[in-house]
C-alpha cells in the first residue's frame, strides 16, 4: 500500500485510526522507496509540530498557512474520489474498490502538482517572502482541474480497467526489475570501490615491502661483517681458550671492526658502547670459573695459561688481585664440592630421600662418597702447590718497572701454603654440621658400621693432616664426642639389660655353650693385633719405594699377608685416595690405620684360670669383646670406655653384694663405713674402754676394707649414674645365705675380671682401672666370705673350754690334755671337707681355698681373742699357748695336698705368736713397740688386753697408767685416720 495514501486514510478517516507521531516514524522507516516530496511534507510537519508526549497524535499543522491549505487540499480530494467511488455497482464493475483506491492514490498527478506547488511556494518565498495568495488561485484552479481529470480519468479507468490493470502489474514487474538491477549496480559499485581501496593498500604494501628489503639487505651486510668479526673472535676463544695473551688483541680488533662498520646500529645486546670493557670483565670472570674448575679438578696447562691470564689482565686491565681472590674461590670450590656430593649421593643411592634421611650402609656409602670428593679436592690443591714448586716461570722480555710473572707466582705458592689450613678449617665446619645433623642415625648403627664410619673419618684426618701440615682438633673432638655419645647409649641399654639378669640371678653354675659367639669374637680380636700390624709393617716399608709408579697394580692380600716379597704395593695415603680403592683394599686399610699406633705384640693367651659364670655373667662375657673393640678403634676414648665396662662388673657386684648380705648387715655395714671417730681427750679413760670394742670394728673395717667402702658408699649415695636403673627393686627379695651362691658370685666376677683384662690386652689396650678394680673386688670377695663364716661358723663351744684349763701346771711336751684344741683343729679340718661336698662339688677350687683360709684364721682369731681375756698367767701358762697356737696353725698348713699352697697368712701369724710371746714381757716399751708396729693387723681389744694385762703395766702408777692409755687410744686413733 502507497504510504501517502495509506497516512491520509488514517489522517482522514473515522477517528479509531488516528495514527501516532510513533507509527508514522515507522511506516516511514519501512516504505524507504516511498517519494521524497511527500516524505518532505511529512517529515516537516513532524520537525515543526511541538510535541508534549511521546505518545501525542500525528497532526498535520494547521496553525500555518501552507499546513492549512495543504489540510484542505488533501482533504478535499480525497472526499471527491470517495464520493465518485460510491457511484460504482460493484456488479457493473467486478473490481475491488479497496485496490482501486490504492491504484488511483498511486497516479502521479496529484503528486506532480503538489511537487509544483512546493517549488512555486519556495520560490515565492525566496524572491518576495509571501507567495500565498498566488499560491491559493493556482490551487482553485487546480482543484478544478483536478476535479476534470479525475472525473475522466475515472472514467477510462472503469472502462479500460483490465488493461490499467494489466498495465499496472506490467509497471509493478519492471518497478521490481528495476529494483533489482538498482540493487546490482548498487553492489556492483560497492564492490568497485572496495577493489579500488584494495588495491591500493596493496600498492602501498608493495612500497613498504621493497623498503623492508633495502632495510635486509643493508642489515645482512652488516651481518655479515658481524659474522666474520665475532666469528673470528669465537674461534680464537676455543682455540686459546682463557690465554689473555692471545685473545685480548683479537678483542681490540673487533672493538675496531665495530665502529669501522658502524655494528652498534644493529642494535644487538652482544655490541654495546663498551663492547672491549665488558669482553674484558667477561674474560675475568671465565679466567675465576676456569680456577675455580681447576681446584676441582687440576690440569697444569689449564692451570698455567689461566695463571698467566690473569697476571696479564690484573697487570694491565685493573683486576682484583689473585692473592685476594684466591681464598673466596678456594671456599667456593668447598662449597661446589659438598653440594655436588650430596646431590650425587641423593640421585644415585636415594631417590626421592635426602640424604639427613639414611641409615646403616646409606649413611656409610654418604660419607665415603663425600670423604672421597673432599680428599681429591684437598689433592687437587697439593697438586697446585706442587706445580709452583717443580716449574719455572720466567717470561722472557717482561717490563722491568712491575713486578715479574716469577716473583708473583711465588707469592701465590705462599699463599697456598697459608691457605691450606683455612682450607681444613672449612671443611672441618662442614663435615661437623652434617655429622650433627646425623646424630641420631649415627647412634643408631651397629658396632661393625660404627667402626667402619670411625675409619673413614681418621682415614680423613690423616690425609687433611698431611695436607695442612695443621691438626683436627674441631673435627676430633665432634667424633670423639659423637663416638662417646654412642658408646653411652650402647652402654646405657646394656646396664639395663645386665640389670634384668642380676634381679632374677640365681647363682648357679652354667656352662660356656657352644653357639655362644664369644669364641668367634675372641679369635677375631687375636688376629686383628697380628695379620694387620704385619700389612701396615710392609706397607710403611713399601710406600717410599713405590710412589713414583705410574700405575697401579691389584694385590691380593692373601698373598700378601703370606709372601711378602712378591707382592707389589698400591700407593698409601700421601700419593692415592685411599677412598677409591677396591673393597677388600678399603677394609683392609680401615683397620689398619689403628694398629699402627701400638708397637708391642701381644701374647694373644688368655689367662687361663677356672671358668666360673651365671647366666647374667655369661651376658657380660659376650659384651667383653664388643667393649673392647670401641675402646680399640679409638684410642682416645679408651679409659671411658674401659670405666664404662667396669661399671657393669659393678653393678654385678653391687646387687650380689645386695643379694648376699642381709639387710640388718647391710645397715650396720653402712653405718660403720659412715660413722667418724674423733678422740675426745676430754673424756675418761673408762669411756673408752667401754666403747673400744665398737670403735674398733668400725675402724677395723674402715681400713681394711677401705677400697668397698668407697664403692658402697658411692653405690649407696651417688648411684653412680644409674638414676634410670632401680638397683634395689626386685621381683622377689631373695637372701642367699649359703656359702655356694657366694662363692659362684664371687668367683664369676673374678672370671669377668681375668677374662676382660685379657681380652683387653689382646688388642694392646691396657688400664690402671683394672687394677683399682681388683681391689675393690678382693675386698669385696673378703666381706662377703668374713661375713658368711663370722655369721654362720660358731666355736664358742670348743674355746669355751679354754679358761678351765690349769695353764701353769702343764707340761709342754703333753698333748693328752689338750682335749680343746684337737676339737678345734678337726672342727676346721672338717669344714674343708664340706666344702668340697657342698652341691657335688659345684664350689670352684679357688672359692674353697678362700674360704677355708678366712674360716680357719676366724678360728684362730677367737681362740687368740680367749687367749688374751686369760689375764693372771704365768710364763709357763703363756708359753703352753704359744705351743698349743703354733700347733694348731701347724696341722692347718699340713692339710694341703699342695705344700706350696699357705691357708694362713705367715705375716699374721707371726705377730699373733709374738702377741702370745709379749705378755712375758717385764718392759713396757717392748709393749708398747709391739702395739705400734701391729694395731693395723692385731684388733684393738686384744691390745687393750695385752697393755692391761702385762706385768709390767699393773707395777705402774694410777696416774701413770692413765697417761699410757689416753696415748694408747690417741696413737690408735691416729693411726687409723690415715686410712
Amino acid at each position: 500500500m502507497n504510504v501517502k495514501n495509506y497516512i491520509l486514510r488514517k489522517l482522514i478517516g473515522d477517528s479509531s485510526n488516528i495514527l501516532t507521531v510513533e507509527q508514522v516514524q515507522r511506516i516511514l522507516e519501512s516504505q524507504k522507496d516511498d517519494d521524497r516530496i511527500f516524505r518532505a511534507i511529512i517529515n516537516s510537519s513532524l520537525s515543526n509540530q511541538k510535541l508534549q508526549t511521546t505518545n501525542q497524535e500525528f497532526l498535520i499543522n494547521s496553525s500555518t498557512d501552507f499546513g492549512n491549505l495543504l489540510l484542505k487540499q488533501l482533504q478535499s480530494s480525497l472526499q471527491s474520489i470517495k464520493s465518485k467511488n460510491s457511484l460504482l455497482s460493484l456488479d457493473q464493475f467486478p473490481i475491488d474498490i479497496n485496490q482501486f483506491n490504492n491504484d488511483i492514490s498511486q497516479t502521479d498527478l496529484i503528486k506532480q502538482q503538489l511537487q509544483h506547488i512546493y517549488r512555486l511556494y519556495k520560490a515565492t518565498i525566496r524572491q518576495n517572502g509571501d507567495g500565498l495568495k498566488e499560491t491559493l488561485n493556482y490551487l482553485e484552479n487546480l482543484t478544478q482541474a483536478e476535479l476534470i481529470i479525475e472525473s475522466q480519468f475515472a472514467q477510462q479507468c472503469i472502462l479500460k480497467a483490465p488493461l490499467y490493470i494489466q498495465g499496472i502489474d506490467q509497471i509493478n514487474l519492471w518497478c521490481d526489475k528495476s529494483t533489482s538491477l538498482y540493487q546490482t549496480v548498487i553492489s556492483t559499485r560497492q564492490l568497485l570501490q572496495f577493489n579500488k581501496s584494495k588495491s591500493l593498500k596493496k600498492q602501498l604494501q608493495i612500497v613498504e615491502k621493497y623498503k623492508a628489503i633495502q632495510r635486509i639487505k643493508y642489515t645482512l651486510e652488516k651481518l655479515m661483517i658481524l659474522k666474520q668479526t665475532f666469528g673470528s673472535l669465537a674461534q680464537a676463544m676455543n682455540k686459546y681458550d682463557d690465554n689473555a695473551y692471545e685473545i685480548i688483541p683479537i678483542m681490540k680488533e673487533t672493538q675496531n671492526k665495530i665502529n669501522k662498520y658502524k655494528l652498534n646500529e644493529l642494535n644487538l645486546s652482544c655490541i654495546s658502547d663498551n663492547f672491549f670493557d665488558n669482553k674484558i670483565e667477561f674474560l675475568k670472570e671465565r679466567i675465576k670459573q676456569g680456577i675455580l674448575a681447576n681446584f676441582m679438578k687440576f690440569d697444569e696447562k689449564k692451570y698455567l695459561s689461566l695463571l698467566k691470564s690473569y697476571y696479564f689482565i690484573e697487570k694491565h686491565y685493573q683486576m682484583q688481585s689473585y692473592l685476594t681472590q684466591i681464598w673466596a674461590l678456594a671456599k667456593k670450590s668447598i662449597n661446589i664440592t659438598f653440594k655436588n656430593a650430596i646431590k650425587l649421593f641423593e640421585q644415585s643411592y636415594i631417590p626421592n630421600k635426602i640424604y639427613q634421611n639414611c641409615q646403616d650402609e646409606d649413611l656409610l656409602q654418604f660419607y665415603k662418597q663425600l670423604y672421597s670428593e673432599l680428599v681429591e679436592q684437598m689433592l687437587n690443591f697439593h697438586y697446585c702447590n706442587r706445580f709452583h714448586q717443580e716449574n719455572d716461570f720466567k717470561i722472557e722480555d717482561e717490563e722491568d718497572n712491575s713486578i715479574k710473572f716469577e716473583d708473583y707466582t711465588e707469592q701465590i705458592r705462599q699463599s697456598y701454603l697459608e691457605m691450606r689450613q683455612l682450607i681444613w678449617q672449612q671443611i672441618q665446619k662442614k663435615i661437623i654440621k652434617i655429622i650433627n645433623s646425623h646424630l641420631i642415625n649415627i647412634k643408631s648403627l651397629v658396632i661393625e658400621h660404627l667402626i667402619y664410619f670411625l675409619g673413614y673419618n681418621c682415614l680423613l684426618i690423616k690425609r687433611a693432616e698431611d695436607f695442612s701440615h695443621s691438626d683436627s682438633q674441631n673435627l676430633t673432638k665432634c667424633i670423639i664426642e659423637v663416638y662417646l655419645s654412642f658408646v653411652q647409649q650402647f652402654h646405657k641399654a646394656n646396664l639395663k639389660s645386665i640389670s634384668t639378669y642380676l634381679q632374677n640371678e640365681l647363682y648357679q653354675r652354667l656352662p660356656l655353650t657352644k653357639d655362644s659367639k664369644l669364641i668367634q669374637q675372641l679369635e677375631q680380636l687375636q688376629n686383628l693385633n697380628q695379620v694387620n700390624k704385619k700389612l701396615f709393617e710392609y706397607l710403611n716399608e713399601k710406600r717410599e719405594e713405590n710412589y713414583q709408579q705410574e700405575t697401579k697394580k691389584t694385590i691380593d692380600f692373601q698373598d700378601l699377608i703370606n709372601n711378602d716379597k712378591e707382592m707389589q704395593l698400591f700407593y698409601l695415603f700421601e700419593y692415592q685416595n685411599p677412598f677409591v680403592l677396591q673393597q677388600e683394599e678399603f677394609d683392609l686399610i680401615i683397620k689398619a690405620i689403628w694398629i699402627k699406633k701400638y708397637s708391642n705384640q701381644s701374647t694373644g693367651i688368655l689367662n687361663q684360670i677356672e671358668q666360673v659364670l651365671s647366666s647374667s655373667s655369661i651376658r657380660i662375657l659376650e659384651l667383653v669383646p664388643q667393649y673392647a673393640l670401641l675402646s680399640f678403634y679409638h684410642p682416645s676414648c679408651q679409659q671411658q670406655i674401659i670405666s664404662s665396662f667396669l661399671q657393669l662388673l659393678e653393678l654385678y657386684m653391687f646387687i650380689s653384694y645386695n643379694q648376699l648380705v642381709g639387710m640388718t648387715q647391710q645397715k650396720q655395714l653402712l653405718e660403720n663405713f659412715s660413722q667418724v671417730i674423733k678422740f675426745d681427750e676430754s673424756k675418761e679413760i673408762e669411756f673408752f674402754i667401754l666403747t673400744y670394742d665398737q670403735l674398733s670394728d668400725c675402724l677395723v673395717l674402715q681400713e681394711r676394707f677401705c677400697y668397698f667402702k668407697r664403692f658402697i658408699l658411692k653405690f649407696c649415695k651417688e648411684g653412680i649414674d644409674f638414676k634410670e636403673i632401680d638397683i634395689f627393686q626386685t621381683k622377689e627379695k631373695r637372701q642367699f645365705v649359703d656359702i655356694a651362691e657366694r662363692a659362684i658370685a664371687s668367683e664369676s666376677l673374678a672370671y669377668l675380671l681375668s677374662i676382660s683384662k685379657s681380652v683387653f690386652s689382646l688388642i694392646d689396650i691396657t688400664s690402671q682401672n683394672f687394677e683399682i678394680f681388683k681391689e675393690v673386688y678382693n675386698q669385696y670377695k673378703e666381706f662377703i666370705y668374713r661375713n658368711f663364716v663370722q655369721t654362720y661358723i660358731k666355736i664358742d663351744g670348743i674355746v669355751q673350754y679354754v679358761p678351765q684349763q690349769r695353764w701353769e701346771l702343764k707340761d709342754l711336751h703333753n698333748e693328752n690334755n689338750n682335749i680343746y684344741l684337737d676339737r678345734l683343729i678337726q672342727f676346721i679340718l672338717d669344714q674343708k671337707e664340706r666344702l668340697k661336698s657342698i652341691g657335688g662339688g659345684v664350689i670352684p677350687l679357688n672359692a674353697q681355698k678362700d674360704v677355708f683360709s678366712f674360716l680357719a684364721e676366724h678360728c684362730l682369731n677367737v681362740l687368740l681373742e680367749t687367749y688374751g681375756k686369760i689375764k693372771k698367767l704365768n710364763s709357763i701358762g703363756r708359753d703352753q699357748m704359744v705351743f698349743e697356737y703354733t700347733t694348731c696353725c701347724q696341722s692347718i698348713e699340713s692339710s694341703q695336698k699342695n705344700v706350696k699352697e699357705v691357708v694362713l697368712n705367715p705375716k699374721i701369724t707371726l705377730m699373733q705368736l709374738e702377741y702370745l710371746k709379749i705378755f712375758n714381757s717385764q718392759q713396757y716399751e717392748e709393749i708398747d713397740q709391739y702395739i705400734q708396729k701391729s694395731k693395723t693387723q692385731i684388733p684393738l681389744r686384744l691390745l687393750y688386753n695385752l697393755m692391761s694385762s702385762s706385768s709390767s703395766y699393773n707395777k705402774l702408777s694410777k696416774q701413770q697408767k692413765k697417761d699410757i692409755s689416753v696415748k694408747f687410744f690417741k696413737d690408735y686413733y691416729d693411726t687409723f685416720k690415715l686410712f
